[in-house]
């Protein structure tokens, strides 16, 4: 697992198409390949994820 904290902006296309903003995010990369996207405020609950 590798964390990153970044300023980015997060397009996601999949079952659906989101765009999230430019801010500061936590980036979760997992050793499935997959990565979680967090964000300071909302919960635990990543906002987005994809594998």
């Amino acid at each position: 697992m590798r964390l990153l904290v970044a300023r980015c902006e997060v397009r996601y296309s999949g079952r659906l198409t989101a765009v999230l903003p430019e801010a500061v995010r936590l980036l979760i990369l997992k050793a499935d390949g997959s990565v979680l996207v967090h964000d300071d405020a909302g919960g635990y609950k990543p906002l987005k994820s994809s594998c």
